[in-house]
């Protein structure tokens, strides 16, 4: 048996290669974890093996007897599949059938999770985009005076503005962090297609509309059209999983949220451990998409990606 550590932003996760080949990714988490969230995702993760969808999944590998997840000292520890793949991070450029698929293959997902429901997701998380204004205290360790004052404006702005109505858009499970360095790619070219979505650790219980806008933050850091990139995500998910009209004008907001958390997070995180380059992957991209966004405001982007969704199937009007 061999073992190589992977990157990881709180927990400890290996490659294993047994033998004859197999491999395996064992996690071990934090010792802060909440059990209630272990739980949840072992339940997300079980309902995706049974009901598979247009990518692969980590399957959880269980023992002759005993719990999934066991406890060495303060740490659970567990075993899941290794999933074969490229980073969609890796990739030099991102083809539109390929940013279609992600946003279909998420918008399938979410709607196998629907229906699921478990105490461990319902959560106040840093990351649940509803609690974004809740990193402003963070801000502190940006170290660029301009862009904390920024970054604290745009948490303002959401809290007053896009937040109450976020509060009335659907609510489910959702896997809450398909970035680039999460969702798996098989294929080159135009033939290029998502193969699989890793690390379910960041499931919550919160407005769907944040599914997709967290998964088109990543390409509209990397394209060179942002509006783009960002398009053909979000025509995939609603594709798979019809949009209300309210979320869809909700996401660019959603959007700038995340962009706004993903900066604060990285610059505390890389306080606390300097060493961690993985901390940082997204930061440089992420800054500049926020001074795109300066001349570029999220509330031009509406129209882009409702034409975007109408292309494929009217959106659902919300109730007068």
């Amino acid at each position: 048996m061999t073992a190589s550590e992977l990157p990881s932003y709180v927990d400890q996760n290996f490659e294993l290669r047994d033998r004859a080949g197999a491999e395996f990714v064992l996690k071990i988490m934090n010792s802060g974890e909440d059990p209630a969230l272990l739980e949840a995702q072992v339940s997300v993760l079980d309902l995706l093996q049974a009901q598979p969808g247009r990518f692969r999944t980590p399957r959880l590998v269980r023992c002759s007897a005993g719990p999934p997840v066991t406890r060495e000292g303060n740490h659970a520890v567990w075993l899941v599949t290794y999933l074969p793949g490229r980073l969609l991070a890796d990739l030099p450029e991102l083809p539109a059938a390929l940013l279609h698929d992600l946003g279909r293959g998420l918008g399938e997902l979410d709607r196998r999770l629907a229906h699921f429901d478990d105490p461990g997701t319902r959560r106040a998380y840093r990351w649940d985009l509803r609690n974004a204004p809740g990193v402003e205290p963070f801000t502190e360790y940006i170290a660029d005076d301009r862009g904390r004052r920024e970054v604290r404006a745009r948490l303002a702005r959401f809290a007053e503005g896009a937040l109450p109505v976020i509060e009335r858009l659907p609510f489910q499970v959702i896997h809450n962090d398909a970035n680039d360095h999460n969702v798996l790619v098989k294929g080159d070219g135009d033939e290029a297609r998502v193969s699989g979505l890793l690390d379910f650790g960041d499931i919550v219980w919160t407005a769907r509309a944040c599914e997709p806008a967290i998964a088109m933050t990543y390409p509209m850091m990397s394209e060179a059209d942002p509006l783009e990139a960002g398009a053909r995500v979000i025509a995939g998910y609603h594709a798979a999983l019809p949009l209300k009209r309210s979320e869809v004008r909700a996401i660019p907001y959603l959007i700038e949220a995340r962009l706004c958390v993903s900066v604060t997070m990285s610059a505390y995180r890389l306080m606390v451990d300097p060493a961690n380059a993985y901390l940082a992957v997204s930061e440089v991209p992420a800054w500049h998409l926020l001074d795109w966004m300066s001349s570029n405001p999220p509330s031009g982007w509406v129209n882009v990606f409702e034409d975007a969704c109408e292309s494929v199937s009217p959106m659902g009007e919300d109730a007068p």
